[in-house]
């Protein structure tokens, strides 16, 4: 079964694939290149996601909530004859979208149950707006960029999955309704700060590739287990089937890169971050790193899922949040981590006018990233989420090795190793037979 995603959804899905793959290569190669800066790269991380604030406030201009679009709606025939008026221009939410026959699939359609037919109102129905901009709303945006929009969101936006939900599931998250406003991305933010800063460090002791493979594979299947346990969703056995597929991949994939690493270690005489020990620490990171960023993920699905927190405003007030707790730690007790040598950083910033440069643009890609990456939580669910950033690997591996042997320097990329190489290929494709049976029908 494929899933009838809108183009609106797919479109922030292709998005979060290719800017997060983006990202992970960028910041590897600065590490192979000296730059084994973790804590600097974390603050820049949530520095960008902090100007998602700006974002939201654009999308303010143009529409009133995350959940209307822009499109033009042509008046009536008759009213047009009478009045002798061009067609208004209109805010409205679209209720009645494409929606999949198979109740298994609904990440991107409105939550209906069985009662209810295609036709049946969205929740956010009664929100539908149907007063025409005003010619000052109207001289904001030329025609062209009016009739983008109006194409762009010719689908429906949803507002998340209900797969799997029920009765329960709602009473689990009534206290969401309860925390105040300023709290609500709080509490992500804290999950954000540590998760991100885990992610960075793992990324000196692991292959880019390899590092994409496993949180990939352990946020889908920890993604699952979190949702049951927190969330009360109702997972079908098959899914179920394909997270234990996945999770087997995973195990295989690490035992790969450990006999990687470890010939290596071997080979070069135990050099920095080429054993097996090395191999070890950035594996506890990456775990360490899925478990705080599924609470993340979940988090922000009830936030902006049961209370209708903007997406965009959510990631800006967590990146925020944590910049501001990130730069404490950073100027007082960062030294002390022992993940990064800071007065290097800084030696090595007053020196190179391009790592500056480099650095300074750094944000503004993860920026890009981040709002992908919340929205794609916003129109499906953490769990479909988790499932597609799988699709990041294959982009992240092809670039790594075509860097390594079409460069001209053999200290950037990625290595082909035989056997180990295959093991992790064939680790992988187990990952993603996982991933077919997670989204297979009965």
């Amino acid at each position: 079964m494929i899933c009838k995603y809108s183009g609106h959804t797919w479109f922030i899905l292709f998005g979060m694939i290719v800017t997060g793959s983006t990202r992970s290569i960028i910041v590897k190669l600065a590490y192979q290149s000296g730059f084994e800066a973790p804590l600097t790269i974390t603050l820049l991380y949530l520095l960008g996601q902090s100007f998602s604030l700006f974002v939201y406030g654009i999308q303010k201009l143009f529409v009133k909530n995350d959940y209307e679009v822009l499109s033009i709606k042509r008046i009536d025939e008759e009213s047009k004859s009478n009045n002798n008026e061009s067609p208004s221009l209109e805010l409205s939410t679209h209720a009645g979208a494409d929606v999949d026959d198979d109740e298994e699939c609904r990440d991107d359609a409105s939550p209906l149950t069985k009662e209810q037919d295609d036709s049946t109102p969205t929740k956010h129905s009664d929100s539908v707006l149907t007063s025409p901009l005003s010619s000052s709303d109207s001289s904001r945006l030329s025609s062209a960029v009016l009739k983008f929009y109006a194409s762009f969101y010719e689908d429906e936006i949803p507002n998340g999955s209900s797969h799997g939900l029920s009765s329960e599931s709602e009473e689990r998250i009534k206290w969401a309704h309860r925390v105040p406003f300023y709290a609500k991305p709080a509490i992500p933010a804290i999950l954000n700060l540590l998760n991100s800063a885990l992610r960075w460090a793992s990324l000196v002791y692991i292959d880019a590739s390899v590092a994409e493979m496993m949180i990939s594979g352990l946020e889908l299947t920890l993604s699952v287990i979190a949702a049951r346990i927190f969330r009360k969703r109702i997972v079908a056995k098959y899914r179920w089937a394909g997270v234990v597929i996945v999770a087997t991949g995973v195990i295989i994939i690490e035992r790969a890169n450990n006999s990687k690493h470890r010939k290596s270690g071997d080979e070069e005489d135990g050099k920095a971050h080429a054993g097996a020990q090395d191999m070890m620490i950035g594996v506890v990171l990456i775990i360490l790193q899925s478990i705080l960023s599924v609470l993340q993920d979940l988090g922000e699905e009830i936030f902006m899922q049961a209370t209708d927190f903007p997406a965009t405003m959510m990631l800006g007030m967590e990146g925020l949040y944590g910049f501001c707790i990130g730069l404490i730690i950073y100027s007082t007790i960062g030294d002390q981590l022992r993940i990064e040598d800071i007065d290097s950083t800084m030696s090595m910033l007053s020196k190179n006018a391009k790592l500056r440069w480099w650095l300074l643009g750094l944000p503004f890609l993860f920026l890009l990233t981040g709002v992908f990456n919340i929205k794609a939580t916003e129109v499906t669910s953490a769990m479909t989420r988790n499932v597609w950033k799988n699709m990041r690997t294959v982009m992240v591996w092809i670039v790594a090795l075509g860097i390594f042997y079409f460069g001209n320097n053999s200290a950037y990329g990625e290595a082909w190793h035989t056997p180990e190489s295959f093991i992790i290929l064939l680790g992988f494709t187990v990952m993603s037979g996982g991933i077919i049976v997670y989204y297979s029908a009965h």
